[in-house]
């Protein structure tokens, strides 16, 4: 009889027991689903919380979840102020390997380019977490002159930075004339007919009647502007005595002589040298520097080619982007420099003129310059 109470205790605690197992599981697993926060793994605490630059809008909104985020400013921002806040501020945040406060803005400068700033947030038990923030910051644009010295004549009208065409006017004496410009802004780089000035300007050897030289400049961002130089060289003029009174004196002077036929041949034998001389120093001042043919591959000549005709214009229409121009050198020895470099295919300026230089050197001392302005149809 006892046994038997003994056997039903046994089994009332083990269904009790059952029992008891499942309302408790169903118990802790309708806790869980009302309290996510059981029993689930804990969030990282080690990522941002917010960025932003003060009065700078970055290109992508601001997630903990994005690593990388990005904002072009002008050349003129030269610095910003950056706030970066942690999800937990008590874990450290570093920019560029320097400690810095959660929630505290720090002034950064800015250099002319890319500029990386790398945010990491480690609480030393987890991976460390780095966001991203690059920042340009635009090249210069400006390229324009701030004056332009030239060793002879006056430039007309007087220099101002706007103006694009001038005009000089020099003495048949003069062979070359220096042209030193200086740009606003010490980033552009500055050629004239092709050959990039350092220091003291270029030397620019001037054919009689009229050549031109342009100024190509060209800013930091890579924007480009000309400034052309109509020069006019005045003509040689003669300096030597009246040739009808040389002949009366020669008249008179016969009277005197007792021979007439040998002072005709001494004056005729005397003559012949200063002949041969003329004609050599016409010789020498003949350039080889010269194209024999320029050939465009767009537009409308305003006149047809001259080996001796220095400047062109070329209508094109709005459409066209680039031309490809092609110089024919007079003599095979010749270089030739289009726009200051060996490629043929030139991009259009987006303004109604293009002026484009083609600089013909033979040797070191023979150089002529040729000048394509294209303009555009309106």
């Amino acid at each position: 009889m006892k046994r038997k109470v003994q056997k039903k205790g046994i089994n009332l605690l083990l269904a009790l027991s059952m029992l008891g197992m499942v309302y408790g599981s169903y118990i802790s697993t309708a806790y869980a689903e009302s309290n996510p926060n059981v029993n689930q793994e804990n969030p990282r605490t080690n990522t941002l919380a917010n960025l932003e630059i003060t009065g700078i809008k970055l290109e992508q909104p601001f997630s903990s979840d994005v690593k990388e985020y990005s904002a072009t400013v002008e050349n003129e921002v030269q610095t910003f102020k950056l706030l970066v806040e942690g999800s937990n501020p008590a874990l450290p945040i570093l920019i560029n390997g320097q400690t810095v406060t959660s929630g505290k803005e720090e002034t950064y400068s800015l250099q002319t380019g890319i500029n990386t700033f790398l945010i990491t947030v480690s609480d030393g038990g987890q991976t460390a977490i780095t966001y991203t923030l690059t920042i340009t910051r635009k090249q210069i644009g400006n390229n324009l002159l701030q004056n332009i010295k030239l060793s002879a004549g006056t430039l007309s009208p007087a220099f101002s930075s706007a103006i694009t065409d001038y005009s000089v006017q020099v003495t048949n004496d003069v062979n070359a004339i220096m042209i030193t410009p200086a740009s606003i802004d010490k980033t552009a780089t500055i050629e004239v007919n092709g050959t990039l000035v350092k220091g003291e300007g270029v030397s620019v050897k001037l054919a009689d009647g009229k050549s031109d030289i342009v100024i190509a400049v060209t800013a930091e961002n890579g924007d480009k502007r000309t400034y052309t130089i109509h020069v006019t060289k005045a003509a040689a003029t003669s300096s030597g005595p009246n040739n009808s009174s040389q002949n009366n004196n020669s008249s008179k002077n016969n009277n005197f002589l007792p021979n007439n036929n040998s002072s005709q041949n001494n004056r005729n034998n005397s003559s012949m040298p200063t002949g041969l001389q003329q004609t050599s120093a016409a010789e020498q001042k003949t350039s080889k520097a010269t194209l024999s043919s320029l050939t465009v591959s767009n537009g409308t000549w305003g006149s047809d080619f001259s080996k001796n005709k220095f400047t062109y214009h070329v209508a094109v229409s709005n459409d066209v982007k680039t031309i490809t121009i092609t110089p024919t050198a007079s003599y095979s020895a010749s270089t030739i420099m289009i726009n200051g470099g060996s490629s043929k295919t030139i991009q259009l300026e987006d303004n109604q003129k293009t002026i484009i230089p083609i600089v013909v050197t033979y040797d070191d001392g023979d150089r002529k310059t040729y000048v394509l302005v294209f303009d555009r149809e309106e």
